[in-house]
Order: structure tokens, then sequence, then C-alpha cells
């Protein structure tokens, strides 16, 4: 098997920590460069659409509702702890992307006083079109695999999810 920077980072440490199990850690800081990688990916291709990364996270929230059916409508308070943000800051970003034609903001039609945040057109073209550049930069990260080894690595990581689920 061909080695990379990971072989390479395991072999500078053990002569430091002699317990590090090199197996254990292989496979987490793969995990963590390959998870740094899509992020990367992910934020070039939202730069690319003039997306920031919370703006994204709130068109994807708000897409989620929309699959959800009608209204396709959220509270701001409910988008801000969706994206773990505080209200403060879920207002600053919903008024950059209703300047955008993304959301806009109507009222509660059961209580007019409350304000909900709805999923334009624009804003579901434009989730459509990062989920379309987001999908290509995976695909091209998968296609070093052959379909096989993609299914046996969907197969290992499903247990080591059902952990993390089972957590949190």
């Amino acid at each position: 098997m061909e080695r990379d920077s990971v072989d390479r980072h395991v072999e500078r440490w053990l002569p430091e920590l002699p317990d590090l199990d090199p197996r254990s850690e292989g496979i987490v800081t793969r995990m963590q460069y390959i998870v740094r990688y899509l992020r990367r990916n992910k934020e070039r291709v939202l730069k690319e659409r003039g997306l920031q990364m919370g703006e994204w996270e709130i068109l994807h929230t708000l897409h989620t509702q929309r699959e959800l059916g009608e209204p396709y409508r959220a509270a701001p308070t409910d988008l801000a702890d969706a994206v773990g943000v505080p209200p403060t800051t879920m207002t600053s970003r919903l008024d950059r992307l209703e300047g955008r034609g993304f959301v806009i903001r109507v009222h509660d039609s059961a209580d007019r006083r409350r304000l909900l945040v709805e999923l334009t057109d624009a804003g579901h073209a434009a989730w459509l079109s990062a989920m379309a550049g987001l999908d290509r930069g995976e695909k091209e990260l998968l296609a070093t695999l052959g379909a096989d080894e993609q299914d046996r690595l969907a197969d290992l990581l499903r247990p080591l999810m059902r952990h993390v689920d089972a957590r949190t």
C-alpha cells in the first residue's frame, strides 16, 4: 500500500509518544484531514456563489423546512437554535439574505406579532447551485475509490456513526 502524509505524521510522533496507537492515530487523523478538505471545498464552492457559511446554513435549514411541505417557514429563534448562533447574529444574517432576495419575513397567520422566515425561489435556486457544486467535489474525492470500496467504506463508517448518534 502506498504511504500517505498521515503515515509520516504517525512516524514523527511515535518516538515522542511511545503509547500512541498508530492504527487509531492514523484512522482518526485521516478522518480529520478528509473533513478539513471537505470543509475547505465547501467554503470555496460557497464563495464562488457569493455565500458565507452562515448564510448557507440558514438556506439549508430552511430547505429542510421546505422538504417538510408548506409553508416552508421557520421562526428566527428556531433558525438561530438550529445553526447554533445568538438571535442577534441570526438577525444580521437574515438581513443580508433578505437584501439579496433569498428569504422574506412574513407575519405568522396564527399570531401577527410573530415573524417567520420563508425561503424564496431565489434562495432555493442558490441552495441548489451550491448543492450541485458540493456534490461535484464529493464525487471527485470518492472517485478515487471504486464502487465496491465506497460501499465497504460506507459499511465501515455506519457503526461509528451509530456510536456518535447514541452519544449526541
